[in-house]
């Protein structure tokens, strides 16, 4: 039983009040969007915001959509039962994830820019039943991922605070849904800029002050030296100290979520999603620039609340003072809450929630708007209504995301009381859709895939990875399988890397026994593709792009590359492994050197999310905020009319005619 350090008035107050007061803040800026720069909500804005998004946005948004509960909790908890070790093989395990889907993202915008949704290039490839097949791993991550958002919020606030489970389900999503239903995808982008602003300030807050002005710890140094008399006193369970990487078990959790983790970014429509918003000239700049920003917030708030938590336990200031967190308290990702209210008091522990608390809602925005796009795209257009028009798709699009928040509650509610944790939900939906990572990766790279490939590879892969996982628990966990055991760390390593392997080997070789008579056009996957009869010329700008540009983008698929094999090989592999191997504990010179460059890279982070996209958007911010505070009372604004009807729009077609309107008074 974990006792809350805060009244329930905190957790409904920031659950109604604070979530009350963004849902008016993202409807007023739709608002004005549509007012003032005549971006009115359309099918094509709704779910794709023009495919003209900027780099900056992508970034902050890609940041935001990472940054789950489990991120804040997690990386935390790590570090808290691991040391120095925990937050960054967290941040670097994550953030690979994030790179490795630049190749993805580059590709949709080569070959089909015009899409919707991943999914629709299943159904231009592999007709129905390869495009079913898919749905069923793209639907089941995105309900998963959803539900262990909310599960991870729901939790960390009926920990913290007292307040119900239940209620804390239905509540941290409700002004999500509304605002999201309201604004769309273009909401969803300045949401998720202003939820990582907050995160980013509350971070450089707490860090700098743990390291440079709190009277308990203010030094690396000191923390140096807290950690290793917390070793005396509190030796961790692995038997390892708190200031070296040589802990084998850490090594090995970190590669169950890494290796898992790969389908929540792969098959997770909502990142797809922003690859598809994205301008072609932002998406490889904004995702590379999302996962090194987005790296540093598991490694400093790990290395600072994390590590003071543990720090502090020989101190009358912990909060569990004189004895250790619980494993109950652990589990529930208390030590990051308790470490900042060790430093800060009352005011710690609400920030803590605050940061959890914007985690929850900017990511279930992202997926509503994903699954939106999904259920409208997929399967009503697609196969109920394929004549819709643009007002019949928003309106489906409405009732997808509010019927969508409704259902990830009740199963955040029933995950709760089965009790499932954050930790084992991660380590489950990896061996559960692991396979599509391959799926998604081969429809788009690899020309030779058969429809065969994918609706008996993927499947067979997911049953070889259970069965595996289930016969690794078996062995390491003394023949005793239950919902405790089965999270061995070394069996759901197991499970995850055979669902990952078999799958791929399964695809692969069941196209080559039986290949199509053709290989695969890939510069087909976008033709043919139907945008609503509400689309304007900036969308349809957007929905085609230039040989010049995708001549840039393959450059940028090599750079990439290269990108990708200095972080996976030389970060994640030969440092991670190369420290592991020293037994001895880092000297408090290298260790104050590794936490000093934590607070200059998340400084720099900070810098970046925080004023980029404000330079990116200057000069509309600098047309709306005069007339938004009525100090400019004329003026004009070009709008876009719908253009020509089409019910199909081909990628290699002409454009549309322009029409342009003026707007003589706001």
């Amino acid at each position: 039983m974990v006792e809350p350090i805060l009244s329930q008035g905190y957790g409904y107050g920031f659950a109604l009040g604070l979530g009350a007061a963004f849902a008016i803040l993202m409807v007023s800026i739709s608002k004005s969007l549509s007012v003032y720069m005549g971006q009115v909500q359309n099918s094509e804005r709704f779910s794709t915001a023009s495919r003209s998004v900027k780099s900056g946005l992508i970034a902050s948004s890609t940041v935001s959509a990472w940054t789950w509960p489990a991120t804040l909790l997690s990386s935390g908890s790590w570090s808290y039962s691991h040391g120095i070790m925990g937050g960054w093989v967290y941040g670097v395990s994550g953030a690979i994830q994030i790179t490795l889907f630049l190749f993805l993202a580059i590709q949709i915008k080569r070959y089909a820019p015009s899409i919707h949704t991943v999914s629709e290039c299943f159904y231009i490839r592999f007709g129905k039943v390869g495009h079913w097949c898919f749905l069923f791993y793209c639907v089941a991550t995105n309900v998963l991922i959803s539900s262990l958002l909310l599960l991870g919020g729901s939790q960390g606030f009926a920990a913290a605070t007292g307040m119900h489970v239940v209620a804390a389900s239905f509540l941290l999503p409700l002004n999500v849904v509304i605002y999201t239903a309201l604004g769309g995808l273009k909401a969803t982008f300045i949401s998720d800029w202003i939820h990582t602003v907050i995160i980013y300030i509350i971070l450089l807050v707490s860090c700098y002050t743990i390291y440079c002005s709190s009277s308990l710890i203010g030094s690396p140094g000191k923390m140096y030296d807290l950690l290793i008399e917390a070793q005396d006193v509190f030796p961790s369970a692995s038997g390892k100290s708190y200031v070296n990487f040589h802990d084998k078990s850490m090594i090995m959790l970190t590669w169950s979520v890494c290796i898992g983790g790969l389908s929540s970014v792969f098959g997770d429509p909502g990142y797809s999603q922003r690859a598809i918003a994205s301008d072609s000239s932002s998406v490889f700049w904004g995702y590379l620039m999302g996962g090194i920003c987005w790296w540093i917030i598991p490694f400093a708030l790990g290395s600072s609340g994390g590590l003071a938590c543990r720090a502090l336990l020989t101190n009358p200031a912990s909060v569990t003072y004189p004895n250790a967190l619980s494993d109950a308290e652990v589990d529930a990702g208390m030590p990051v809450v308790y470490g900042l209210y060790a430093i800060f008091g009352s005011p710690g522990a609400a920030m803590a929630l605050v940061m959890l608390f914007m985690s929850v809602t900017s990511a279930t925005s992202a997926e509503l708007i994903a699954f939106s796009s999904v259920s409208t795209y997929d399967i009503y257009r697609t196969y109920i209504n394929p004549q819709a028009t643009g007002k019949q798709l928003v309106r489906a699009s409405h009732i997808a995301v509010v019927s969508f928040g409704l259902g990830m509650g009740v199963l955040s509610v029933v995950f709760n009381y089965i009790g499932v944790t954050t930790g084992w939900m991660l380590s489950f939906i990896g061996i559960i859709l692991t396979p599509e990572v391959s799926a998604v990766s081969l429809m788009l790279f690899w020309p030779k895939m058969t429809k065969l490939g994918l609706i008996i590879g993927a499947p067979l892969g997911t049953l070889t990875g259970i069965a595996c996982w289930i016969g690794a628990t078996y062995v390491y966990a003394d023949h005793v399988i239950n919902k405790d055991t089965v999270m061995t760390t070394a069996a759901t390593l197991i499970g995850n890397l055979v669902a990952f392997g078999a799958g791929t080997i399964y695809m692969v070789v069941i196209s080559y026994l039986k290949p199509d008579p053709e290989p695969f056009d890939l510069s087909a996957l976008g033709r043919g593709v139907q945008a609503g009869d509400d689309v304007d010329k900036e969308e349809m700008e957007h929905m085609d792009i230039s040989d010049k540009q995708k001549k840039t983008l393959t450059t940028q698929s090599y750079a990439s590359l290269i990108i990708n094999v200095v972080i996976v090989l030389g970060i994640y592999i030969l440092q991670v492994v190369a420290m592991y191997g020293v037994e001895d504990e880092l000297s408090k010179k290298s260790f104050t050197g590794f936490i000093v460059v934590m607070l200059i890279w998340l400084l720099l982070a900070a810098l970046y999310i925080i004023l980029f996209p404000l330079w990116q958007g200057r000069k509309s911010l600098m047309f709306v905020f005069p007339r938004l505070l009525r100090l400019k009372k004329g003026g004009s604004v070009l709008v876009t009319e719908p253009a020509e009807s089409q019910s199909s729009i081909d990628i290699e077609a002409p454009k549309g005619p322009e029409v342009k309107t003026e707007v003589a008074s706001l």
